[in-house]
């Protein structure tokens, strides 16, 4: 519960903070693709079209725009919308995604031999370290502070944060299948973001919409399991807050 006014509260300086970084290096990141050092093409506007394209840079601008509101409101207390700890769960679920994602596809390049991270330039791997591994965990450490305020059941599939996380999924899914396919009339490259939605060179089978059908059930499961793993930390947190009450007033 929020006692302090925001500005002597720490939490709301750690916040800040953390929008400042989000901001700071993904602009950076756009600025030095598209009009210094070209990460993929030579053209501007197809460096920022690319960096778009990626999950992660999505789930960046989701956060910085969350952050930006949050700050704001720091001192309301609202029981739905964007300013519940529910929405900060949402949220904290797509960036362990982009987390995960980052060490998977390090673990993907090394063992494939194809382009990895330490091909990058510096600057690009400063900006790749810090949007998807340094900041996911940024979020995870104020997540053990802010959440615990009330405790939830484990039917999450009846509350609306986690249907949040499934129609972005899903969205995306559809975003980079039809944005695959306009480039395949032009024949550019940066075709798909990720190689496991690439559409032309499936990692499973030969048909593109039995293959839509496995990711789609892929992460569902992946996303409710994050899930359920935040319920139980904002549960084991709670407890602990409570435990603690308990020894104040005793």
């Amino acid at each position: 519960m929020k006692t302090k006014p925001y500005y002597k509260n720490w939490i709301w300086y750690y916040h800040l903070i953390a929008c400042l970084l989000f901001i700071g290096f993904l602009c950076w990141g756009f600025y030095l693709s598209s009009f210094v050092e070209y990460w993929y093409s030579k053209n501007a506007f197809t460096n920022y079209d690319i960096l778009m394209s990626f999950f992660s840079v999505q789930v960046n601008i989701m956060t910085i725009v969350w952050l930006i509101i949050y700050i704001i409101n720091f001192d309301k207390k609202e029981k739905h919308g964007i300013l519940t700890d529910r929405f900060r769960m949402a949220i904290m679920n797509l960036n362990m995604l982009v987390f995960l994602i980052f060490w998977m596809g390090v673990v993907y390049y090394v063992k494939s031999g194809e382009d990895s991270i330490v091909n990058y330039g510096t600057n690009q791997i400063i900006c790749t370290i810090v949007t998807h591994l340094i900041c996911p965990i940024l979020l995870f450490i104020i997540y053990q502070f802010s959440m615990g305020n009330e405790r939830y059941e484990y039917n999450f599939y009846k509350k609306w944060d986690i249907y949040i996380v499934f129609i972005y999924a899903a969205s995306y899914l559809a975003y980079v299948y039809i944005r695959g396919e306009l480039y395949l009339q032009n024949l550019n490259t940066g075709r798909y973001p990720y190689p496991f939605v690439d559409f032309q060179n499936l990692f499973i089978g030969n048909s593109v919409w039995l293959y839509v059908l496995y990711l789609i059930i892929t992460f569902f499961v992946w996303f409710s399991l994050q899930h359920l793993w935040l319920v139980y930390n904002n549960n084991l947190i709670q407890s602990i807050k409570y435990k603690r009450f308990v020894l104040s007033i005793t």
